[in-house]
């Protein structure tokens, strides 16, 4: 009798055991808990995860999976909301020095045309951008309860497997 072929690496998701699944969902609702609340705004997202994560790697592999991929899916958010961050900064500095130089070479239109455009583009690109880096953890969140809550584990879409 021949055995399978073993999974592909990153494919193989293993049941929670029933005795684990408690543990599992603290660990996926951690960073929702920490920030309702209200314990270090702005960074309980990241350290929620982390601290249970800590606590509950030792009590099985499982565990310590589902810890490191809601960590890992916190720490890409704050990644992706920094880079939009930086983006939005980069766009209306661009505006503000384009208003600036047209104003200095007496052309009030351009002056008007840049801040306006940099607006424009800040409220059309980044601002749904932002929104959907709100959302989408909200979202992935309840898919991952629904989920630990039968016993499957969950990996979180567009995250960077920084912890592995």
């Amino acid at each position: 009798m021949t055995r399978p072929p073993p999974p592909l690496p990153g494919t193989y998701l293993p049941a929670i055991p029933e005795q684990d699944r408690a543990a599992a969902l603290l660990l996926h609702l951690s960073p929702l808990l920490i920030v309702l609340l209200g314990i270090l705004p702005g960074a309980g997202n990241i350290l929620g995860p982390l601290a249970a994560w800590l606590l509950l790697r030792q009590q099985s592999p499982v565990l310590d999976q589902q810890g490191k991929e809601v960590l890992n899916f916190q720490l890409s958010l704050l990644i992706y909301t920094a880079a939009l961050t930086l983006l939005a900064g980069l766009l209306l500095s661009a505006g503000v020095l384009g208003g600036l130089t047209g104003a200095a070479l007496g052309a009030d239109w351009l002056a008007q045309f840049s801040v306006l455009g940099s607006l424009g583009g800040l409220a059309l690109l980044l601002l749904p951008a932002l929104f959907l880096l709100y959302l989408v953890p909200l979202v992935a969140l309840i898919l991952a309860v629904f989920q630990v809550a039968q016993g499957r584990a969950y990996r979180y879409p567009l995250t960077l497997r920084l912890l592995r």
